[in-house]
């Protein structure tokens, strides 16, 4: 039986309809089809009236087709204009709350391995409730905030699944659809994509591209300057070839990709203090023409091009890097929500006019397990017009 639902203000009524997979092993896998276009009162006649391409009694006009743009109709046929560039009002992400997979042992006794802490393991009560907190604040300020359930335990490819709870490793949803990554920063990553697919799937947002070949790239981790321009760094989390598939993809989308050269590591981490992996590590556009920045972590050609471009950077002092201030989220310009602590950096997004909420991720943070950004994966932002 097909339902009703209407996702959220200003979006027309869809209807839910059922339907399955059944696999040869007997399985079966109920899923459902956002028709965007409920059954009763359906007047297929009218429909084909209002088609350009069509006039009756001929072949539809195949060359209008042709011509027309994948997001012009994205929403009606996917149900959503999806796509979260710049830094236009936060409106939907998806978000997992953490378990049982974020608190294996092993995680300490191989702590460098599985990019975690040495100090042990995270209390799991405490990681969820601060978890909680985030989620209310974003409900708070009018985002459409939805939940995953990971299954549990979560075995990949390599070993136990890591990091459930990183949804902005679940890909870079931009301009109508995703671009679904190929892990660089751990193997224990690998199996993640599999679910973030689904995920993907199940909330009807196309994929545009999933990193291949020999190509590696984590761009969910990335940043935007505006809505035309995205920056993403290589370090650990992506090579030369996952870099030219990224370029590809946006270049066709009209969004020009900036490369930032960031230091990795090799036989060692330095206990978390040598080098770094993703661009929302060392910079967070905070406001239009405003950007905070971790400038030791960068190379100093991204620094002019950031002058050269016309923004104001805001410094983090290297004292306060690990508080990840850098690692927060963008409500609306002139917004952010951010970890609790840097105290020089609050004074200094203050006196530039921007106006911070702060919550406790400290959890999270001793243990290397997701900041704020790394937690949500952004899937809507207000675009001008």
């Amino acid at each position: 039986m097909a339902t009703t639902s209407d996702r959220s203000a200003g979006e027309s009524t869809r209807e839910l309809v059922p339907f399955r997979v059944r696999m040869a092993d007997g399985r079966d896998v109920e899923l459902e089809y956002s028709s965007p276009r409920p059954a009763e009162g359906h007047d297929e006649a009218a429909v084909l009236e209002a088609l350009p391409w069509f006039e009756p009694g001929k072949p539809l006009r195949n060359y209008m087709l042709h011509e027309s743009d994948f997001y012009d109709e994205v929403e009606q046929v996917w149900g959503r204009r999806w796509g979260a560039e710049g830094i236009g009002t936060l409106r939907e992400v998806v978000v997992s709350r953490p378990s049982e997979n974020e608190v294996r042992p092993e995680y300490a006794e191989e702590w460098q391995y599985y990019y975690s802490s040495a100090g042990g393991n995270a209390d799991l009560g405490r990681l969820q409730a601060q978890f909680d907190e985030y989620y209310a604040v974003l409900a708070d300020n009018g985002v459409r905030v939805n939940y995953i359930e990971p299954p549990v335990p979560a075995i990949g490819a390599y070993g136990w699944i890591k990091n459930l709870v990183t949804l902005a490793g679940g890909g870079l949803v931009v301009h109508g659809g995703a671009i679904v990554h190929r892990y660089g920063l751990g193997s224990w990553q690998k199996g993640r994509e599999v679910i973030w697919q689904q995920v993907l799937a199940a909330l009807q947002v196309p994929v545009y591209l999933t990193i291949h070949g020999t190509g590696v790239g984590e761009p969910g981790a990335g940043r935007w300057l505006d809505e035309k321009t995205f920056v993403f760094n290589e370090s650990v989390v992506a090579n030369e070839e996952g870099l030219r598939q990224l370029e590809f993809v946006l270049s066709n989308l009209g969004v020009e990709l900036i490369v930032c050269h960031s230091p990795g590591w090799y036989d060692t981490t330095g206990h978390g203090n040598i080098g770094t992996s993703h661009m929302d590590m060392v910079m967070l556009t905070v406001d239009e023409g405003k950007v905070l920045l971790a400038p030791h972590l960068v190379n100093y050609g991204f620094v002019r091009e950031l002058i050269r471009r016309g923004y104001e950077i805001i410094e983090v002092p290297v004292e306060e890097y690990w508080d990840l201030a850098l690692n927060g989220v963008t409500l609306s310009p002139g917004r952010v929500v951010m970890n609790a602590g840097s105290p020089t950096v609050l004074r200094a997004l203050e006196k530039h006019g921007v106006e911070v909420i702060q919550v406790d991720f400290s959890e999270s943070h001793k243990f290397a397990i997701a900041g704020l950004h790394c937690a949500t994966l952004e899937l809507v932002r207000d675009q001008p017009d």
